[in-house]
């Protein structure tokens, strides 16, 4: 009877030993690729692939639960992802991709804030994804608190996109298509969408929402148009269409005494 327990003892603090620990995968093929995965908590996942040369992959991951996935292929692109790396404990739930295939390609993920939210860790359930194609590409995601989504997706060469998001329950969604396009999304506060959707050559769009349950879309096709979106108080919408070169637009909403 005593070896039955010992061995149902062994199993079970076995289960529990492999149920608490973190997985990393990292596949490599190519010349002078460069991979640095630091994993600190529980139940943390990364996954890195990378295809090419010259290319660079971090991740940094501490608190539960956070999944990081980097694929990589072609020449000197440069990928991070931080999740609550702060060491902050608790569930943290977080989820970032990023896709680059091309050359000097530049993504940047931070899920990591330093508030706690009432549950020990620091940004919790959010979500981050960037797929890049083309060349000299910049992406760069921050969400602090909980429940944001962002995606950005880029395909051409030398498009910026930076987004920003604090708060709770924020999405914001980029698509950039040609070459030297601008897009800023700045959110702030709870609930508010934001779609940029830039199709053409040297547009710029800027995107700024404080307060709740916002709405702004920006649409752009052709050449060197600016858009600016600046939105506060609650409930306030835009939607933005430009189709040809060297328009402009400013929007700028907000309630009463506000």
């Amino acid at each position: 009877m005593k070896k039955v327990i010992f061995c149902a003892g062994a199993l079970m603090f076995g289960a529990v030993a492999f149920a608490q620990s973190n997985f990393s995968s990292v596949d490599q093929s190519g010349n002078n690729n460069a991979s640095d995965v630091d994993q600190q908590g529980l139940m943390n996942s990364s996954y890195v692939t990378q295809s090419g040369a010259h290319n660079s992959a971090d991740v940094d991951q501490k608190a539960q639960d956070n999944e990081a996935f980097i694929i990589q292929s072609g020449d000197h692109n440069s990928a991070v992802t931080g999740q609550n790396d702060d060491g902050l404990q608790g569930p943290g739930d977080n989820f970032s991709w990023q896709y680059q295939s091309g050359n000097h390609n530049e993504a940047v993920i931070s899920q990591d804030s330093p508030y706690t939210n009432g549950a020990g860790s620091g940004t919790v359930n959010s979500v981050a994804m960037q797929v890049q194609s083309g060349n000299g590409n910049e992406a760069n995601i921050e969400q602090l608190n909980s429940n944001h989504i962002s995606m950005q997706s880029q395909s051409g060469n030398n498009n910026s996109a930076d987004d920003f998001q604090t708060g709770a329950g924020h999405e914001s969604y980029t698509t950039q298509s040609g070459n030297n396009n601008e897009s800023e999304v700045y959110q702030n506060g709870w609930g508010s969408d934001s779609y940029v959707m830039q199709t053409g050559n040297h547009n710029t769009s800027d995107v700024e929402q404080k307060g709740d349950r916002h709405l702004s879309w920006s649409l752009q096709s052709g050449n060197h148009n600016a858009s600016t979106v600046m939105q506060s108080g609650s409930m306030q919408m835009s939607i933005v269409t430009q189709s040809g070169n060297h328009n402009s637009s400013m929007v700028n909403q907000g309630n009463l005494g506000q």
